[in-house]
């Protein structure tokens, strides 16, 4: 058994790059950066593995998935066809970038890579549809940054 005597902190930044159809609301992620430090990384095709599907959590969260429920509590989003989430086809390709600062409270060097995708790309994407609105005077958009949403904070703005 190994027990730290502190804890690891790997740290990251993600940067996206959407782009928005005024007329129609959608928003299309066109590029995304994750650059990670997860220490000395002890198994790389996995560690790319997680950080590839958790950027396409992040980005799924940002513009698609919601749960919804009617006015008495009742789940809306009962099937994938109600539910929305991306395919290979609403993705880019993942641009990955390592900076391992390798820690010293273990042997090995490693820290943790798990949750690094999703808690980065989610604000990256949904600031980068913010962004691209800003000089429409859209300050906000609601998550998941849905064509109708998108399209309603346009048209306010705009009032």
């Amino acid at each position: 058994d190994f027990n730290a005597q502190q804890p690891t902190y790997p740290s990251g930044t993600h940067v996206a790059v959407v782009e928005v159809d005024t007329e129609t609301g959608e928003a299309r992620l066109l590029r995304l950066v994750a650059c990670d430090d997860a220490g000395r990384v002890l198994n790389p095709l996995l560690a790319e593995g997680q950080r590839h599907g958790g950027l396409a959590q992040g980005a799924a969260q940002a513009l698609f998935e919601e749960v919804a429920f009617d006015a008495d509590g009742n789940p809306l989003t009962t099937n994938f066809a109600d539910y929305a989430f991306p395919s290979a086809a609403e993705l880019p390709s993942f641009e990955l970038v390592d900076f391992p600062t390798p820690t010293l409270v273990n042997p090995h060097g490693a820290k943790g890579i798990g949750e690094s995708g999703t808690i980065g790309s989610t604000p990256a994407v949904q600031n980068a549809v913010c962004d691209a609105l800003a000089h429409l005077g859209v300050r906000h958009v609601d998550m998941p940054c849905t064509p109708e949403r998108v399209w309603r904070a346009i048209q306010s703005s705009s009032a």
